[in-house]
């Protein structure tokens, strides 16, 4: 019951990113709290399209492993075919931090989770203040539900995945390039470079 409360206050939050973005990425990485009067709307920015890409890329590297590189090829095309899709208006999901230091490229939030530090444990006073939160959220006040948890020491965390655009597109360019010329360790790792491209944004939030 008490984790049931807490998660529906995550999704009320989240809400309506999370419906375009259900799907959480494993990528980890060290969290820097910092305070921005965005963070609770992130979710609202998420590249779908970019993420089914990534999907893409990883079966592809599976396919290939498993011996079958006519099925990679094709979720390789597919990807790069969402990737240069310029009915997307991919400037509206680009993030900027100290996290995204490639130049010449923009980072694209594709994904985005919400969750709570480990170190979480539960009592009376933080159940009540759930219970306050949840209040909020009824009315809409997703300031005032985020400012009730931090003030009884539960601390949301916002993750946001982010994929360098314009590497990601170059390196499956360059896994189609080497699987036409059936060169299929060399295309696994173009693929892979995709992957290892990808960080993890992870924000603590705060009512400003």
């Amino acid at each position: 019951m008490k984790r049931f409360a807490i998660a529906t206050i995550f999704a009320a939050i989240m809400a309506p990113g999370l419906a375009t973005a259900a799907t959480e990425t494993s990528y980890t990485s060290a969290s820097t709290p910092h305070v921005t009067t965005q963070q609770v709307k992130a979710a609202d920015e998420i590249a779908v399209q970019g993420l089914n890409a990534l999907r893409n890329v990883q079966l592809a590297r599976v396919a290939l492993f498993q011996g079958n590189p006519q099925k990679a090829e094709k979720l390789v095309n597919h990807a790069a075919t969402l990737l240069a899709d310029d009915s997307v208006d991919w400037s509206k999901f680009v993030r900027s931090d100290k996290k995204t230091n490639l130049s010449n490229d923009s980072y694209v939030a594709i994904d985005a989770s919400m969750g709570i530090s480990e170190d979480y444990v539960a009592s009376p006073e933080k159940q009540e203040a759930i219970k306050r939160a949840n209040k909020k959220l009824e009315k809409g006040d997703k300031k005032g539900a985020i400012e009730d948890l931090r003030l009884a020491s539960i601390s949301v965390m916002e993750n946001i995945c982010l994929m360098p655009l314009k590497q990601t597109r170059n390196a499956v360019a360059e896994a189609q390039k080497l699987m036409g010329e059936h060169k299929y360790y060399e295309a696994n790792l173009a693929l892979k470079g995709a992957e290892d491209g990808v960080i993890m944004d992870s924000t603590a939030l705060f009512a400003n």
